[in-house]
C-alpha cells in the first residue's frame, strides 16, 4: 500500500468516527436540557412563603407542547367567557384552579382532573400559552404550564378531594392579574390567552 492509500484510509475512519460520534450525540441528547437552554421571553422572580424563586417564562402558543418534566399545570379557563378564579381554605392569595400532575399522569389527564374537583366543570378543549421555569435556591427546577381552556359547567362546585379549595369566582379575563397578582407574567398570560381564544376561533 502507497503512502497515499494509507492517508486515505485514515481520513476515511477519521470520518466514520465523527459520524458515529454524531449519531450517539443525537441518540443521547437530554430534551430537557435543550429545552431549558433556549432564551426566556421573559425573567423575573417571586418569593412564596419566604423562598426566593427566580423564574424563566416561555411562550407556547401556537406551538407543540414541549416534552418536559412537568410537576404542575395551571389552567386560564373561559366559562361563559369569564375566568374562574378559586379561593383557598387557608386564606392564601386567589388563584387559578390546578395543581400537580399525579406520578403516571398525563398532563391532559391532570388539566381535566383537576377542573372537575376544583371547579366541577368539563373540558372542552385547551391550549398552552406558556411555562414558567422555577429555579429553587436549592437548585431543584419546577417545570409549571400554564393553559387555557374552555370550560363548560357539570353542576355547583361541592368540595375539593384535596381539601384545599373552598369555592371560585369569575372575572373578566382583563381584570384576571388584578386578582391573582402574577406581575409581569400575569400581563403575558392575559395577552397570550386572548391569542389563544382568537386563534381557536
Amino acid at each position: 500500500m502507497d503512502l497515499r492509500s494509507a492517508l486515505k484510509g485514515i481520513q476515511v475512519r477519521a470520518c466514520l468516527n465523527v459520524l458515529f460520534a454524531l449519531f450517539y450525540y443525537v441518540d443521547h441528547i437530554d430534551v430537557t436540557h435543550v429545552m431549558s437552554a433556549a432564551t426566556p421571553h421573559l425573567k423575573t422572580s417571586f418569593t412564596y412563603r419566604g423562598t426566593f424563586i427566580r423564574v424563566n417564562w416561555f411562550d407556547l402558543v401556537g406551538q407543540e407542547l414541549p416534552d418536559l418534566s412537568w410537576q404542575q399545570v395551571y389552567i386560564i379557563g373561559d366559562l361563559d367567557g369569564k375566568v374562574p378564579i378559586v379561593h383557598y381554605a387557608t386564606g392564601d392569595k386567589d388563584n387559578l384552579p390546578g395543581g400537580k400532575v399525579e406520578p403516571g399522569e398525563t398532563v391532559h389527564q391532570a388539566i381535566l382532573r383537576e377542573m372537575r374537583e376544583e371547579l366541577n366543570c368539563e373540558v372542552i378543549a385547551w391550549y398552552p400559552i406558556g411555562y414558567q421555569e422555577n429555579h429553587e435556591p436549592n437548585g431543584k427546577v419546577v417545570y409549571q404550564l400554564r393553559v387555557h381552556a374552555k370550560l363548560k359547567l357539570i353542576g355547583a362546585f361541592f368540595s375539593d378531594p384535596g381539601g384545599s379549595v373552598v369555592g371560585y369566582s369569575l372575572v373578566p379575563l382583563r381584570e384576571l392579574n388584578d386578582h391573582i397578582s402574577y406581575g409581569d407574567i400575569g400581563e403575558r398570560m392575559m395577552r397570550l390567552a386572548q391569542g389563544s381564544e382568537r386563534q381557536a376561533a
